[in-house]
């Protein structure tokens, strides 16, 4: 597994990092990673990948709940230096695309004393949009960052585990974040201060 080579550690990290804590800041607002020349593995598009490079790092830690996790594992390795750990002890977790939540119930929560001690749940798409979506999840977020409701369409995320989510996030500050990416490097930051619902659409 080689390194990237097109993608530079400091200035292309600090710009996806900036355009991530904006996307949490303002929950239902769609972000674009730019296009880059940079081929992950099977399993992780290249929003999920660039997500995974500028949040990790040494002192981090991951898990991948998916397909080809092995591959995934050596690429993220190479090109952060963070190494993959427990479900039940990881930082971020990556997740292919559908993924029905199933075997998510270690992550991490948090604790009431720190709260923020929980994982972040990184989340792949098929599409993710301001329009409706045919076959895909019409979902509306409420709370702070949000100027009263925001709706955004998503295709290619299993409604079981969004229930998942608002399970866990049920006990508000404890629980995880969302971040979804899609195939045309599309990013949506659900984090766990936000109340959602959905619908299905037509």
């Amino acid at each position: 597994m080689q390194t990237e080579l097109h993608y530079d550690t400091v200035f292309d990290a600090q710009q996806h990092f900036r355009l991530l804590l904006d996307s949490m800041a303002r929950p239902g607002k769609i972000s674009t990673f730019p296009a880059m020349d940079i081929m992950p593995p099977v399993g992780l598009n290249q929003a999920s990948a660039l997500t995974g490079f500028a949040l990790l790092n040494a002192d981090t830690t991951y898990y991948i709940a998916g397909y080809n996790s092995a591959d995934i594992a050596q690429y993220l390795l190479v090109n952060t230096a963070s190494q993959q750990a427990g479900i039940d002890t990881a930082e971020y977790i990556f997740l292919t695309e559908n993924h029905d939540g199933r075997g998510l119930e270690k992550a991490r929560v948090g604790t009431p004393v720190y709260p923020e001690d929980s994982a972040a749940l990184i989340a792949e798409a098929e599409l993710i949009s301001e329009q409706s979506i045919e076959n895909g999840l019409e979902i509306t977020l409420k709370g702070p960052g949000v100027n009263g409701e925001a709706q955004v369409f998503v295709r290619g995320i299993n409604p079981a585990l969004l229930n998942y989510i608002k399970e866990q996030n049920a006990e508000y500050p404890l629980g995880v974040d969302l971040i979804i990416t899609d195939r045309q490097n599309n990013l949506l930051c659900i984090p766990r201060s936000n109340a959602f619902t959905y619908i299905k659409t037509n």
